[in-house]
């Protein structure tokens, strides 16, 4: 005589993988956002040793490199590709939302607009106008809430609001993620939505 499965033990499978799936699938997730952090931290330093090698040869760094301005006058990390060629190519922001606007001059829009580029963002101090013209840059990945978390990167290092992403807050927790390079301290940032601030010209 043939036995056959019996409804509780049927139950009881599914409930154990249920339980397995509930726990493997939230850890996939998580390896996966880890993968593009770790991703996010080699394009950065590379990005700021071809941002020192132009520093060498140009006496200052690019200017600044905003997605929804690439394709006018902020686009200065191009620069590190052409003429010279201090990187093979730009490496792309895995944490680009791709469902964004496609209409041209809407915030980070063009990103992914006809012919658009889902870059990291520069702010750069280096084009900014007299005593705020300062040689550093700060490079900015969204992260992994795909969210624009920082004021603003066009008068960096002065009035620039950091917040920053960390694993402690949760894997997939708001904040962006940054690099910052050059004489960036003698601006003003403040970090983490005036929790801290960063400079010698803060509150000055």
């Amino acid at each position: 005589m043939r036995r056959a499965f019996t409804l509780i033990e049927l139950l009881i499978v599914v409930a154990i993988i249920g339980i397995l799936a509930a726990i493997a699938v939230p850890n996939f997730l998580n390896a996966r956002v880890r993968a593009k952090v770790a991703k996010v931290d080699s394009d950065m330093n590379a990005l700021s040793k071809a941002l020192e090698m132009y520093m060498l040869d140009n006496n200052s760094y690019p200017g600044d490199h905003d997605l929804d301005e690439y394709m006018g006058a902020q686009r200065g990390l191009f620069r590190l590709t052409s003429p010279i060629s201090y990187i093979a190519s730009l490496p792309s922001d895995p944490f680009i939302e791709k469902t964004l606007a496609t209409t041209l001059g809407l915030g980070n829009s063009n990103a992914y607009a006809p012919n658009g580029r889902p870059d990291y963002e520069m702010g750069s101090g280096a084009d900014n106008p007299g005593t705020q013209k300062v040689q550093a840059y700060s490079l900015m990945s969204y992260g992994p809430d795909y969210f624009d978390d920082n004021s603003d990167h066009d008068f960096f290092p002065f009035g620039t609001d950091v917040d920053r992403y960390s694993p402690t807050n949760g894997i997939r927790s708001p904040g962006n993620i940054f690099k910052f390079g050059g004489d960036y301290t003698a601006g003003c940032i403040i970090l983490d939505w005036g929790r801290e601030l960063l400079g010698s010209k803060c509150g000055a």
